[in-house]
């Protein structure tokens, strides 16, 4: 094959064999409707194979009404992966093209199939596949989600565009293509109803692994409508073909990796459903009131599907496991026992808390026994609770009003129950050494995530090397480092001793909600700056207040949004009072646990600041650029390796406020950027860690200790 050839100027269209799949008497009707409408096609095809799937009634049946097809029996094993090989195997066509039993082709399908061909680059060509509800559409049926019925969801490119995969009722490629890559996998695929796919998703992706240079191409203009019955419109159906998706897309990114078994999904998960949430939402706005009914379906779908993908990774479930594991069902199976251990209870407000929960409950979601022991200075006694799935456990923190989180009770509260693995989240407060002692003396291996932090003290400031130093015998026997930021690898595996090998680099995530944040309005008529953060004075926000009158200069229509809780207010309300511009200063927050609220206020926002000290992996910065908000920060810490990274500008965190204010209204000239940056979910985030729970358990599961950046892990000593 030589898919860079140049095309010549009078391309000769390619044959096109076209094979459909069918496994059952029932559907003889629809297969009927399917087969007259390749016969009567504008551009006749090469010849049409049925394939029998171990059925040999049909294919008795099928002989008789239509002798003009060649009809077989699938020579391989039962499924729709054989089928369409045996399919292949008999087809003679410079293409092979592959229609569902229960879709009908349009006229002009097979012509606009074959054009696709002209390029010899193009190696795969497919098209639209509309549902055609046999009683109607329910109202609260998202298009984004048609894929669960087998159709094109709303997200696909709405001209000729090239594509990572096709849908199988409407799909086509070259023979000889087909059969170099190997044809369709036995690890995937239809067997009868029981929905594990993703079958040609695996092939596109063998495809464009052996050709890169290759292209398969999306043209929404050759359409097949796909019959949906009733049976199909129910949401028990969509639940289960959602987790049925998941299942299958943990087997297709064993098989094939991350990067390339995620790429669309990212896209989809990143775009096409905020934009279906916010569509819904403005559905129900103008009085159809099923559009809220379609915006939570959005949400239920993907969690469902993001539960059963965790639940396969780790082993929890089988690909054909057809079990109930809806969202929130609890389950233990035979997965890992995980306590997280944490100073601050993760229902509360700050990155490390937010990083804990949302990590926990995908976890919890996918069947694992994950609990949170965390501490608090302001707590009588210890009190248990639970929140998506997650018991959360609290003792008493000493001393009363301080953040040194000394909690003697974690000692005890640990050796409860037995853990398989404990996970430290967060080394800077006396959590940590207490944490990593008692698992030493329980002989559970524990791994470490850093999430430095700054502090408004410079005493505490100044001593991190010295409690780096306490720590580093503790630290140096934990199973696995685990790094939210590239700086902690190169500046604490130094500190430590620790090689890079001993490091897993795990990006904390983004919530789905803030990449269609920008659709909450536009850029704002009135030039409107944030600093965002917890109020305390490491923060920065001061500094942020000291340039905002030089910013109002230039600007008399600006404001400026503090948006944060903490010890530092009142300063910040004096000192905006001093600076007069306090009627321009809006001191604001937003619940921890509410992405949807902290969207709509990075909507309103024309530039975000932060002129903080010291961030490891900040969120919110993450959350703006997803945004695609303006961004300014401080060259320090994270904030620099985010301005490294190009979702906004550094500068220095010495800048002088006339700087500050200068840089400020610099971007703010500029217009809002146009693309969200490429960030890792947390789906990826929870995956990630579950693959590194593997490694460190040696779990007899392929899908465990295997690691790929693009889902948000790298291995620290292999690039």
């Amino acid at each position: 094959m030589n898919p860079g050839a140049e095309p010549s100027e009078r391309p000769q269209l390619p044959s096109v064999s076209v094979v459909i799949c069918a496994y059952t008497l029932d559907r003889l009707p629809v297969l009927g409707e399917a087969i007259e409408s390749l016969l009567a096609q504008s551009q006749a095809p090469h010849e049409v194979i049925l394939v029998a799937d171990h059925a040999p009634d049909l294919r008795a049946e099928a002989e008789r009404r239509w002798p003009q097809l060649k009809v077989v029996a699938n020579r391989e094993r039962q499924g729709l992966s054989g089928a369409r090989n045996t399919g292949v195997a008999e087809a003679s066509g410079d293409v092979v093209a592959f229609l569902d039993d229960d879709a009908i082709a349009d006229r002009d399908w097979l012509r606009r199939i074959a054009g696709a061909y002209a390029d010899p680059r193009v190696l795969g060509a497919g098209g639209t596949v509309r549902p055609r509800w046999l009683e109607g559409k329910p109202g609260w049926f998202p298009p984004e989600f048609d894929w669960v019925v087998g159709c094109t969801h709303s997200g696909m490119p709405q001209e000729l565009s090239p594509v990572r995969n096709l849908v199988g009722a409407n799909m086509s490629f070259r023979r000889d293509a087909l059969e170099e890559v190997g044809g369709f996998s036995h690890d995937l695929g239809r067997v009868g109803t029981l929905p594990v796919g993703c079958e040609e998703t695996d092939l596109s992706i063998r495809v464009h692994q052996r050709w890169p240079e290759a292209e398969i191409l999306y043209d929404p203009g050759a359409e097949v409508e796909h019959v949906v019955p009733p049976s199909r419109g129910t949401v028990r159906y969509f639940l289960d073909r959602c987790r049925a998706e998941g299942r299958s897309k943990a087997v297709l990114t064993r098989m094939v990796g991350s990067d390339d078994g995620l790429s669309s999904e990212r896209s989809y998960v990143r775009r096409t459903l905020p934009l279906g949430v916010l569509g819904g939402i403005g559905d129900a706005a103008r009085g159809n009131l099923a559009g809220l009914g379609r915006a939570a379906m959005i949400l239920v779908g993907l969690a469902a599907t993001s539960a059963d993908y965790l639940r396969v990774r780790t082993g929890i479930a089988q690909p054909d496991d057809t079990e109930s594991a809806h969202p929130g069902a609890s389950a233990n199976g035979g997965g890992p026992r995980v306590l997280m251990v944490t100073p601050r209870s993760p229902l509360g407000q700050g990155g490390v808390e937010r990083h804990v929960m949302e990590v926990s409950r995908r976890m919890a979601a996918a069947g694992l026994r994950v609990e949170v022991l965390c501490g608090n200075p302001e707590a009588e006694g210890a009190t248990t609770e639970t929140r998506d799935g997650v018991r959360i456990r609290t003792v008493r923190a000493y001393p009363p009003g301080r953040d040194y989180f000394f909690a003697p009770g974690l000692w005890r509260e640990m050796g409860r129950e037995k853990w398989d693995l404990i996970h430290l989240q967060s080394y800077h407060t006396l959590v940590a050494p207490l944490a990593m002692l008692r698992a030493l003396t329980l002989r559970v291996p524990y791994v470490v995530t850093f999430h430095g932090g700054g502090h408004s003290s410079q005493l505490r400031n100044r001593s991190r090397g010295l409690q780096m130093r306490l720590l580093r015998p503790l630290l140096r026997r934990a199973a696995r480092l685990v790094a939210i930021a590239r700086f902690e690898i190169e500046e604490y595996g130094a500190a430590l001793g620790v090689p890079p090998e001993r490091w897993a680099f795990i990006p904390n995530g983004t919530d789905l909600s803030f990449s269609g944040a920008e659709l909450a309005g536009a850029d704002p008529e009135a030039p409107t700056l944030a600093s965002i953060g917890r109020l305390e004075r490491y923060k920065g926000h001061h500094r942020v207040l000291e340039a905002f009158p030089l910013v109002l200069e230039r600007e008399p229509r600006a404001r400026l949004l503090i948006v944060g809780k903490g010890p530092h207010e009142e300063e910040l309300r004096r000192q905006a009072e001093e600076l007069g511009v306090a009627e321009r200063v809006e001191i604001t927050s937003v619940p921890a646990g509410d992405p949807e609220g902290m969207a709509a206020l990075l909507g309103r926002v024309s530039l975000v600041v932060l002129m903080s000290e010291f961030e490891s992996h900040p969120l919110v910065a993450l959350e703006a650029a997803a945004a695609r908000r303006r961004l300014l920060v401080a060259e320090a810490g994270g904030l620099r390796e985010v301005a490294e990274d190009g979702m906004g500008r550094g500068i220095p965190l010495d800048s002088t406020p006339e700087q500050i204010a200068t840089a400020a209204l610099e971007e703010l000239a500029k217009p809002l950027p146009q693309g969200s940056p490429q960030l890792t979910s947390w789906d990826e985030c929870a995956a990630a860690l579950l693959d590194l729970y593997g490694s460190v358990l040696k779990i007899a599961h392929p899908a465990l200790g295997t690691t790929s950046s693009k889902s948000g892990v790298t291995e620290a000593g292999r690039g």
